[in-house]
């Protein structure tokens, strides 16, 4: 059984966009609304929000997410509030997605999401050399590299 963690990159580059978005957000508000005590309210509520995500909901949200492989299943362990356990046997796998992002390598950004009978799972925020190791026990690398 091997054990993989969310690659650490990935809560920097969230914690980043989250606070770009932020600050757009406040801008736009600015633009049209000149009422000096309301825009103060937003921006605290912005504020508020953004310490919220970026401080304490992403740091738990990734200490909790794992996922572990064997030789038949995969089984991806999540949550904050109320934590999950999902389990795909790769033999019930009928196709993969595998989404990565520019520069994936340095962000941390590659997902895949297993699509088997009567749902998904997604397997977020994985380093590169992750995704390969898993997508090679389902088989799935093989078949790409035949292409």
């Amino acid at each position: 059984m091997r054990s993989f963690k969310p690659d650490r990159h990935a809560l920097l580059t969230l914690r980043l966009v989250i606070a770009a978005a932020s600050v757009l957000l406040f801008c736009a508000v600015k633009m049209y609304i000149s009422l000096g005590i309301v825009l103060l309210i937003i921006g605290l509520a912005i504020l508020t929000i953004d310490i919220f995500f970026i401080c304490i909901y992403l740091p738990l949200y990734f200490k909790n997410l794992s996922y572990d492989t064997t030789e038949t299943e995969i089984t991806k362990h999540s949550g904050v509030y109320f934590i999950s356990h999902q389990s795909v046997l790769y033999s019930t796998v009928q196709y993969t997605t595998v989404i990565t992002t520019p520069f994936s390598q340095y962000t941390g950004l590659n997902f895949i999401v297993f699509f088997v009978y009567g749902g998904q799972l997604r397997l977020l925020f994985l380093n590169q050399e992750d995704a390969l190791y898993i997508l090679r026990k389902t088989g799935t690398a093989e078949k790409e590299a035949e292409k």
